[in-house]
């Protein structure tokens, strides 16, 4: 059964059976903590420091891949592009949704959209060796 997962390091929500072993927005290694879902809007809707910046989302991006069997894609205009389009749905919606998914209005389900989003189970990750939009790639 799926539950709520936030980052005590940086407040990045994770929906899923078990929360990430390192933090996709921070890095931070086993930092997660079960929370409930009052506690999840709370840390959604709060209005703290944000990764507003495509360079500094670019970096969260590039640590976030350090290790892993994948990397962040090397067309760099294109990975710019992506940045800036999840810094508008931030702008828009709240939070940093992947800019290539349509978001469906309902915030608990579109929790799964926010970027990187759990792209392993998807099946153009297992076809094509890319996440849904192309951002992460899988290493040579």
């Amino acid at each position: 059964m799926k539950k709520l997962w936030r980052c005590n390091v940086c407040n990045d929500i994770h929906y899923g059976v078990k929360a990430p072993t390192i933090c996709p927005t921070c890095g931070a290694k086993m930092a997660f903590t079960l929370i409930d879902y009052p506690e999840s809007m709370k840390v959604i809707f709060d209005d703290g420091e944000r990764l507003d910046e495509v360079d500094k989302l670019l970096e969260v991006w590039n640590k976030f891949a350090e290790g892993k069997p994948f990397k962040v894609n090397p067309d760099e205009v294109f990975v710019r592009t992506l940045a800036k389009g999840e810094l508008e749905n931030q702008k828009n919606h709240g939070l940093k949704y992947c800019p290539c998914r349509i978001t469906t209005g309902d915030r608990f389900e579109d929790l799964a959209l926010i970027c990187p989003c759990n792209f392993f189970i998807q099946p153009v990750y297992k076809e094509s060796g890319e996440c849904w939009c192309g951002l992460f790639v899988k290493r040579d």
